[in-house]
């Protein structure tokens, strides 16, 4: 369980990293990555990392609960 936060954590960072980058050049129109890849890299990340926030979620349930008791 513990390895599977660890990587849940990790790329949830990397990809609030990829999403912020992405979202950065596409606000000031900085044209690092051609747009056809940039646009969808940022729009699935960001399924990508809703999905990961439930994942760590459930791993955190315990300490959840423990807070809002």
């Amino acid at each position: 369980m513990k390895t599977r936060m660890h990587i849940t954590f990790i790329l949830l960072a990397i990809s609030f990293i990829i999403i912020a980058f992405t979202g950065f050049c596409m606000d000031f129109k900085i044209l690092i990555l051609p747009k056809t890849l940039s646009k969808p890299l940022h729009i699935y990340l960001g399924y990508f990392m809703i999905i990961l926030v439930i994942i760590h979620l459930i791993d955190n349930r315990r300490w959840i609960k423990n807070i809002f008791k």
